[in-house]
């Protein structure tokens, strides 16, 4: 398999792409074709596990001569090890048809978990393969940071630097990184919003020269290999909700940086029948896109879901990229349009296609909390704030449904995206019984370590001066 920009077609293996962030043309990279995955071949994965599922997806996109098959199994095995269930993903079937898939497991009860711990592990085995290192940049909207920590804490091949929006997630999210301190993690409270930090570090992630002087990327969903993993749970949720294999499955998507809805359309493209819906929070530019036609760089507003306060949702690219039929110059000409002027439209004939696979809606904080308490009123379950969007589209109580497609008479199955121990805040708002965590109880009293950046620094030199002084002190260690 090779990959290539959504911009224009120059090939990669899987060991480059995994490495890359964008490519010198700005583009974010996808398979060059995609593996079609047949009902037959459906009906024989009927009974896999989620992490066979993972092993199945992944011998797909990954070439035996780059990862051989014993290698990638061993390392995915690895990958799974910390996940607090053996099932590592569970389905919840509630009242009512409500199905809601526990993608929460993993270290820092966040979804990110699955497809991070599985990125980490390949960084790791060609960096050792390579006697290299490698600084991963990441920045944060609440869940990724933490992710990203604790898959790569104490590696000696991997450093990673966290920039997070001071005041503007929940105080667990953020005890989470502080408290997870390590010589190979560098942590920054930034003065702005997760927007505002995507747009300094771009100036470093699009730094052609600079990235290859100092090896360096982002473990955040523009890499590749988060995408690739992600496809097995869209494969895992249809294959335990679908009546007959075959048949169509709405899958509801609580919607940030629209990485989940990128493998999502992917999978579809596999061949999976699935109907994708995304649901965004009051940050509503990617519904905006799907009802309008208009996507607009706008404001970020602090919500009750914080993980999802984002504007500039970078996969949205791949989303187009897919579903215009890889066409390079449509996605080219609107990303260079929406860079320059903040805003830009799909050609008619492009638009139509996103609107015959995607359907969009809204919740707002006060949707938000009515999805959270009807949850538990009817199902004695905790969900997170997040998890909520998407329950509040299956209730029928979201704003604005963007739907070319009837959906009450097929399945539906919301992803939990993150555990509502998290968001203390939240369900005390919502008036609900605490929701605890151990994995959150063993915080309390750690030494918390993290750096404030004030919003007059200049947040790009600041990557740069502190990718630079690791990778000198990597080069005084060999």
């Amino acid at each position: 398999m090779k990959y290539v920009s959504t911009r224009y077609k120059v090939t990669f293996g899987f060991e480059e792409a995994l490495f890359c962030c964008f490519t010198e043309d700005g583009g974010l990279l996808m398979p060059e074709t995609t593996p079609k995955v047949s009902l037959e071949t459906l009906k024989k994965w009927k009974n896999l596990t989620y992490d066979e599922i993972v092993k199945q997806v992944v011998g797909l996109f990954v070439a035996e001569d780059e990862v051989p098959e014993d290698a990638r199994d061993k390392l995915l095995d690895n990958a799974f090890q910390h996940f607090d269930t053996k099932d590592i993903v569970c389905l919840k079937e509630l009242n009512d048809g409500l199905n809601v898939l526990e993608l929460w497991h993993g270290d820092t009860l966040a979804f990110k978990d699955l497809a991070m711990t599985c990125t980490v592990q390949f960084l790791n085995y060609f960096l050792k393969k390579r006697k290299k290192h490698f600084t991963a940049v990441v920045v944060t909207s609440g869940d990724t940071g933490s992710s990203a920590i604790y898959g790569a804490r104490n590696l000696k091949t991997i450093d990673v630097i966290v920039l997070y929006p001071h005041n503007r997630i929940s105080k667990l999210q953020e005890l989470m990184m502080t408290t997870a301190g390590a010589d190979n993690i560098h942590l920054y409270a930034v003065d702005g919003s997760s927007d505002d930090i995507d747009i300094a570090a771009m100036k470093v992630w699009t730094d052609a020269g600079f990235i290859k002087e100092h090896n360096v990327g982002t473990m955040n969903s523009m890499n590749w290999c988060r995408i690739m993993i992600q496809i097995a749970h869209h494969i895992y949720a249809y294959l335990k909700v679908a009546k007959q294999i075959g048949d169509p499955v709405n899958i509801i998507i609580p919607c940030g940086g629209c990485g989940n809805m990128t493998s999502c359309v992917l999978a579809r493209d596999m061949g999976l029948p699935i109907q994708p819906v995304g649901v965004s929070n009051k940050n509503d530019s990617f519904h905006k896109m799907m009802k309008f036609n208009e996507r607009v760089l706008s404001n970020v507003s602090v919500s009750l879901a914080p993980a999802m306060d984002i504007a500039l949702a970078q996969n949205v690219e791949r989303v187009i990229w897919l579903l215009t039929d890889r066409s390079y110059d449509i996605v080219r000409h609107a990303m260079e349009d929406f860079l320059t002027n903040k805003k830009s439209k799909l050609p008619d004939s492009a638009y139509k296609k996103m609107c015959d696979v995607i359907s969009t809606s809204v919740a707002s904080d006060e949707i938000i909390i009515k999805a959270m308490k009807r949850c538990w009123e009817e199902n004695q379950y905790h969900i997170c704030p997040h998890t909520a969007t998407a329950v509040a589209h299956f209730y029928g109580i979201t704003e604005g449904c963007w739907a070319v497609r009837d959906e009450k008479n097929v399945p539906s199955i919301c992803l939990a995206t993150a555990s509502a121990a998290k968001f203390a805040e939240a369900v005390e708002k919502a008036d609900l019984p605490p929701c605890h965590s151990p994995k959150i109880q063993a915080l309390e009293g750690i030494k918390e370590r993290y750096e404030y950046v004030a919003k007059d620094v200049d947040w790009a030199d600041l990557i740069r001066n502190k990718v630079v002084s690791i990778s000198l002190r990597y080069q005084k260690s060999k």
